[in-house]
């Protein structure tokens, strides 16, 4: 990294402050004196020998007479209007840039490579009808085709003899503006690659921009990247402002290694940044890693740089280290600030001036989601307001340093994992990048979605298109055993899974060389098909042997195949080594040797066997159609007594990703006698939310708890609960609990509303009655009070049926829930081992007191801080921690386990509703006074006066600041009675809950036990 002194930095530092609007770095650098280079490009569009160099001055010159010309054209100055331009990234690109925000337009920069519908969407996103074009053809049809379905207005981009043309004596064009308001504007659209789907707008101030020319080296660059990529731009505008040249690759030539080596030799730059296919293209080149060599600093960023090639890069002597950001946040940190001797150039250090707004996620297994959090001064966008309101989840993923903290290594996009049907997660990145290493391959692309094991679509170099696809596959071989011996071991490439593509076939990537992977796998989606078909393999070998030479060629063929020697016949397979790669290579092995009567091996087949002579049996048995029986009566025997010992519980939740649902299954896994724990999520990227989900409540796992859940994108509507087949099957042998939780939390819509979920309880039922393994599953269905919180009896509420249906509260979502309870009940009649639990009010946990302050009392309890003031009430509080809530849970089931029968609830009791409310009252008066002597600053006054000055706080619009006025008809409906607070209150039984569940029979007490006092804490974190 270059030295700048700490007066030179400050000297930046303090004309940085002058800067307000991107056209500021022209206009500072136009009066340069002596005047300076701030611009590079080839003076030739067809050649890399002779670089022009343009001063801040003649840049100013330039950006004026293009404004002009544009004014001619009829392009007004205009503020609030959005101008697009497609065009080949170059001088006439970048000049028109500086002329389009100097005339006050927010410029969108489309890529070159993205189809017309992309770019029809992003015209529509940015409401822009204005489109400045190139000249090419390529960029004119595109153009054109846009236009025949979405009518805009074409302008052709003004061109070098336009505008480079000697002074008129014209006075310069000035608009006037206020600097602090323009500041804010957006001045650049830049949009994301479309690797998921159609590219999105990325919305960028002249603020967000600027804060990046004073993050540079200080030197002169080169830039092999567009100006329509941030990190193109970024760099280039460092050297801009630092009074350096920033140096452009010719976009009207191939990006080679020739040409690339040829700009070197002609330039001689004191850093180069790019992306990593760049810099693997100078380095197939001696003259390529000498240029490097020279250089002060060799940066690369916009895609993971493999090891393998940064680790030549550094011993080669190359100054070399990466750079992170992304266009949504701006620059985040880089690898070249590290000590001298400090080799790992592949582990980010954050920018000190951001790092507080950074923050790492766990995801498990020890990676982390980079997270920006609302304050980030370049952060333009969010997605999210975990971990903090305002906060934009990145998506990528990072492994820390295993001994230096707080540095971090780029490993992938959650969006790259590649989940195999096990659930097992492939990175790809990784094999990817070492297999594109070799010289005879120009890319790769792990492939494996939903199946048993990864795959590999190779594309050929040039210099491979004169071998056979076998030849092929064993000259590239050693490269991927390399990639290989760095990976798990379910996600190794065996030879049969790797798929050859001729050089002349392209492959979907973005402008920055990467793979497009969604595109990838859709457009060579037959070729993956055949080779999964392949591995199924219907067909099958000729050898017919005997029960022992079987037994010899399994002994052979685990040895030779997969290198697992076995050391006898009843050698254990698992115990040997043989994980499920393994065993589904040996699967295809067998079934391509042998002869078996043309029957079909299963996929499992070497693990349900378990050793070779097992297995032997089975085949031989499976060729003459035998019975399939064991000689070995004692072995057997020894199997069924482990196979019908397993005890574990295996459960299903839904709503997981909710409180209770986070809670309930935290204490589930940390359960010994707990095996796999299915959560059941509507959406996409379920284990993420999952984990997402426990982080935000404070709940942190161990890899082996977290190890147990198995997160799965389901729709219970669904007769299957959307789920793939396998999985259903094995739940169906596996499952011996069911606790659903899911429900929509909605007040306002109709009983019609919420069929869809009514139906999604029938199907759990259906299938907790499927479950073969002894007998139905448990299902405890969690319904409400609010089923029975209209009861116009004095006694308490029953743990039993509602059977007045004028009892629920007078809304479509307690009326579902006592839908609920009776399918439940009329289930519990029928065989199922199905349960009624009666839920009270859920409060925070006694851990970090964390109670969802968008809920209806701590929405209320907030309105202090702007009322001054709380309600006085005479209700009594039966409230219930959601910690406490997931232990009663787990108990009961335990309780019910031990008396239940095969044939479902036992005949001896008819009950199966639990009330689930604290049976430790206390006083709304106790609760205030609480949370008064907690700091809490309010007058208690009557709730006709509290509901008055909610009113008007609704209509000084203080929405923000006091939310609570959202639910004013809702505090009226549930607390006010004849214009004051009415004393009728439902009590809820909980004799068979306390019955049941030790923990009902010793709940804490809210007050006395501190948890307001937690509440109030945690809320006071995120209220300021």
């Amino acid at each position: 990294m270059a030295h700048l002194s700490q007066e030179r930095v400050q000297q930046l530092y303090d004309a940085f402050g002058e800067l307000k609007v991107l056209d500021d770095i022209v206009r500072h650098r136009s009066t340069d004196n002596p005047p300076t280079p701030i611009l590079g490009y080839p003076r030739f569009e067809n050649s890399v020998d002779d670089y022009e160099r343009f001063t801040g001055k003649q840049l100013d010159e330039f950006i004026d007479a293009t404004v002009k010309v544009y004014l001619a054209s009829g392009l007004e100055p205009d503020t609030r209007a959005t101008v697009a331009l497609l065009a080949p990234s170059n001088v006439d690109f970048i000049v028109s840039v500086f002329a389009l925000t100097r005339l006050g337009y927010s410029v969108l920069c489309l890529s070159l490579r993205i189809a017309p519908l992309a770019v029809i969407n992003l015209l529509k996103k940015t409401d822009c009808s204005t489109i400045i074009h190139g000249h090419s053809a390529q960029v004119k049809s595109t153009v054109e085709r846009v236009n025949q379905d979405f009518q805009i207005r074409a302008l052709k981009i003004p061109i070098r003899r336009q505008y480079d043309r000697p002074n008129s004596g014209e006075a310069p064009f000035v608009r006037k503006y206020d600097r602090e308001e323009e500041n804010k504007r957006i001045a650049l659209i830049l949009h994301s690659s479309g690797s998921t789907g159609l590219p999105k707008p990325i919305m960028l101030s002249h603020r967000a921009i600027l804060t990046h020319p004073t993050q540079g080296s200080g030197l002169h660059n080169f830039n092999a990247l567009p100006w329509y990529h941030l990190y193109g731009i970024s760099t280039s505008l460092q050297a801009m402002w630092m009074r350096k040249t920033a140096h452009l690759y010719n976009t009207s030539l191939p990006l080679t290694s020739e040409n690339l080596v040829a700009v070197m030799k002609v330039i001689r730059p004191e850093a180069i940044h790019a992306v990593p296919y760049c810099l693997g293209l100078l380095a197939e080149k001696k003259s390529g890693i000498d240029a490097m060599r020279a250089c002060q600093v060799v940066t690369a960023a916009g895609a993971r740089t493999p090891d393998e090639l940064g680790d030549r890069l550094v011993k080669e002597g190359i100054n070399f280290g990466v750079v992170f950001g992304t266009t949504e946040a701006g620059l985040a940190g880089d690898s070249m600030r590290r000590a001298k001797g400090d080799n790992s150039w592949n582990y980010l250090r954050l920018y000190a001036n951001i790092r507080k707004y950074v923050y790492m996620n766990p995801l498990g297994d020890n990676l982390y989601e980079c997270v920006y959090l609302k304050g980030h001064p370049a952060l333009s966008t969010s997605n999210s307001d975990f971990p903090a309101p305002g906060s934009w989840h990145s998506r990528d993923v990072f492994s820390p340093h295993p001994t230096i903290p707080d540095i971090w290594k780029y490993v992938t996009r959650i969006d790259d994992r590649i989940t195999l049907v096990n659930g097992e997660k492939v990175l790809p990145l990784p094999i990817e990048g070492r297999i594109r290493e070799d010289p005879l391959v120009r890319e790769s692309a792990v492939v494996g979605v939903d199946q048993p094991i990864p795959g590999l679509l190779v594309f050929r170099a040039k210099e491979a298109d004169h071998m056979s696809n076998d030849a092929y596959i064993e000259s590239i071989w050693p490269s991927v055993a390399d990639a290989n011996s760095c990976a798990e071991a379910f996600s190794q490439i065996t030879k049969e899974m790797i798929i050859p593509i001729p050089s002349h076939v392209e492959y979907p990537q973005t402008d920055k060389g990467s793979i497009i992977r969604a595109q990838v796998y859709a457009e060579f989606a037959d070729e993956i098909k055949e080779m999964y078909a392949t591995l199924e393999g219907k067909q099958e070998g000729t050898l017919i042997l005997d029960q022992v030479e079987l037994e010899d060629f399994l002994m052979k063929a685990f040895k030779e195949a997969i290198g697992v020697a076995l050391e006898t016949p009843e050698t254990d397979f698992f115990s040997a080594g043989i994980d499920s790669l393994k065993a589904i290579q040996m699967r295809r092995v067998i079934q391509k040797s042998l002869h078996l009567n043309g029957q079909v091996l299963g996929q499992n087949v070497v693990y349900e066997y378990g050793n070779a002579r097992r297995l032997a049996h089975y085949i031989r048995c499976l060729r003459e159609g035998e019975s399939q029986v064991h000689n070995d009566e004692s072995t057997l025997m020894k199997e069924l007594i482990k196979k019908y010992s397993n005890f574990e519980k295996q459960a299903i939740i839904t709503g997981a990703t909710g409180s209770l649902g986070a809670h309930t299954l935290a204490q589930l896994v940390a359960k010994a006698n707990v095996g796999t724990v299915y959560c059941l999520v509507r959406g996409a990227n379920p284990r993420q939310r999952v984990l997402d989900s426990l982080t935000e409540r404070g709940l942190q796992l161990s890899s082996a708890k977290e190890a147990k859940i198995v997160a799965l994108t389901s729709d219970l509507v669904r007769s299957d609960l959307g789920l793939n087949p396998s999985i259903i099957e094995k739940m169906r042998k596996e499952v011996s609990l069911i606790i659903h939780i899911a429900w929509p939390v909605n007040f306002n819509i109709s009983l019609k509303s919420f069929e869809p979920h009514i139906g999604g309880l029938n199907n759990l039922i259906h299938f907790s009655l499927s479950v073969e393994r002894d007998g139905p599953a448990q299902l405890f269905f969690c319904s409400s009070i609010s089923t029975a919180s209209n009861t116009r009896t004095n006694a308490p509420v029953p743990e039993s049926a509602v059977e007045n249906f004028a009892f629920a509260s007078n809304m479509g979502y307690a009326h579902s829930k006592l839908v609920g309870e009776h399918i439940v009940r009329n289930a519990a009649r029928a065989g199922a081992q199905t349960y009624v639990l009666r839920i009270g009010q859920i409060v925070g946990d006694a851990e970090n007191g964390i109670w969802n302050d968008k809920e209806s009392i701590p929405l209320l309890i907030r309105s202090a801080l702007t009322l001054k003031a709380l309600p006085a009430m005479s209700q009594k509080c039966s409230w219930i921690p959601v910690d406490t809530l997931a232990t009663a849970i787990l108990e009961l089931s335990q309780s019910l386990t031990k008396s239940s029968t095969l044939n479902g609830v036992d005949p001896r009791r008819s009950d199966i509703f639990y009330n689930l409310v604290n049976p430790k009252e206390f006083s709304w008066d106790d609760l205030l006074e609480e949370l008064r002597a907690a700091g809490l600053q309010f007058e208690t006054i009557p709730f006709t006066e509290w509901l008055q000055k909610l009113q008007k706080s609704a209509t000084l619009g203080q929405e923000n600041r006091n939310p609570a006025v959202k639910l004013i008809e809702y505090f009226k409906t549930s607390y006010g009675f004849d214009h004051g607070v009415g004393d009728k209150r439902v009590r809820f039984e909980t004799k068979a809950a306390e019955r049941d569940s030790a923990t009902m029979r010793s709940p804490p007490d809210i007050v006395k036990d501190g948890y307001v006092r937690k509440f109030l804490r945690s809320w006071m974190r995120r209220w300021g």
